[in-house]
């Protein structure tokens, strides 16, 4: 009842109006706002329209409409026109606009949105319409739409040029150390080989962020989802960390149910979202310390938890960890930051595309604790 009576409210406030404030505000209205006759005749020309053509109203009274269009499309535009009423009625909607071209005194063609109303007065017709000019936004758009094109090219250069030679380093190095040598490298040459096989390793890492990050923006981050057992995969996950967690000084632990837990999962995706997350976890913990991963499942989810001893996440920062290239944290850890803080936005988008949510609960010198879910997948029936 309320809103109706508002509504009436402002009805009777327009009919209250005089017309000279509606031909006012229409004069000065910021969009072209151009009327013509039965003839297509421009009978009314407001100030937008004057910035927006470059034309004088007075220079337009009464000259025919087909001077503000491109000379292509004047021919076809008459009979646009004329069979409006059986097309569209009275008016066509704002929400139905549709992008025309427009031509300035100077002859330059420039792209616009249009609405157009059918007015009767006193027995004859007369067209309305309101033009807005768009060339800013549709440059913007242009421009964005190079640079992305741009950047994806250069993702494909990332991605072949860039990382088959990674690889190729990384299988050297593997060579080296796996090798029987004679006579036998050194240890100090077998470290050495050790670090830049890591180095490559990194590399190929952040080559991989890189790619998924663009793929989550581009909404083509895919996932093949299936039932997992996700105890086991969690297993190893942890155990593929543990060298990694060996080399920090920090006491890496898992807790999972005893009994086999599986999740609709894409089981290499989960596997690339657990890595991200205990690596962050090891990064951010000091020697002594301790990441703890821990499995559980509630009716419809299986839940992750992974809480570390770090240094924990200013409250400020909290609300923009999962932004991409943000790194949280104090200073404590600069020196140990090997990452681009891609991380957490690659986890946050694989989650997501799971159907799942994560969140993070910190706070300065207690520590962080990452929590995600997953849908669960119930135990297989048994067949006959």
């Amino acid at each position: 009842m309320i809103n109706a009576s508002k509504a009436a409210q402002r009805a009777s406030m327009n009919r209250a109006l005089p017309p000279a404030l509606f031909s006012g505000l229409l004069a000065i209205a910021a969009d072209a706002v151009i009327a013509v006759d039965e003839e297509q005749h421009i009978i009314f020309f407001n100030e937008g329209a004057e910035r927006i053509f470059g034309w004088r109203a007075e220079e337009l009274d009464g000259q025919p409409l087909e001077l503000l269009l491109p000379q292509r499309f004047r021919a076809m535009h008459r009979g646009h026109v004329q069979g409006f009423d059986a097309a569209h009625g009275q008016a066509r909607l704002m929400g139905e606009r549709q992008e025309i071209s427009g031509q300035r005194k100077s002859g330059e063609e420039f792209p616009c949105e249009a609405a157009i109303e059918r007015i009767v007065m006193d027995g004859s017709t007369v067209y309305a319409a309101v033009l807005r000019d768009i060339s800013a936004r549709v440059r913007a758009e242009k421009l964005l739409h190079q640079a992305i094109k741009a950047r994806d090219d250069m993702m494909g250069i990332v991605s072949h040029d860039l990382r088959n030679p990674a690889n190729a380093v990384r299988m050297l190095a593997r060579s080296i150390i796996e090798g029987e040598e004679t006579p036998p490298l050194s240890a100090d040459v077998l470290e050495r080989v050790s670090v830049i096989r890591m180095a490559a390793e990194q590399i190929d890492a952040l080559i991989q962020d890189l790619l998924d990050i663009t793929r989550l923006e581009a909404g083509r981050l895919s996932v093949d989802r299936r039932a997992v057992d996700v105890s086991s995969l969690v297993y190893r996950s942890v155990e593929a960390m543990r060298p990694l967690a060996k080399s920090s000084g920090v006491r890496l632990t898992a807790e999972l149910p005893e009994d086999v837990v599986r999740a609709m999962a894409d089981a290499d995706r989960l596997q690339q979202l657990l890595s991200n997350i205990i690596g962050n976890a090891i990064k951010f913990t000091s020697a002594s310390g301790s990441v703890a991963l821990k499995l559980r499942t509630t009716d419809a989810d299986v839940l992750f938890e992974i809480a570390d001893t770090g240094e924990g996440i200013d409250a400020a920062q909290l609300p923009h960890v999962f932004e991409r290239f943000f790194q949280a944290g104090t200073s404590n850890h600069q020196g140990a930051r090997n990452g681009a803080g891609l991380g957490l936005p690659i986890a946050h988008g694989i989650v997501e595309a799971h159907g799942g949510r994560i969140w993070i609960e910190s706070s300065p010198g207690n520590g962080t604790t990452v929590r995600f879910t997953l849908p669960r997948v119930d135990s297989a029936p048994t067949l006959p």
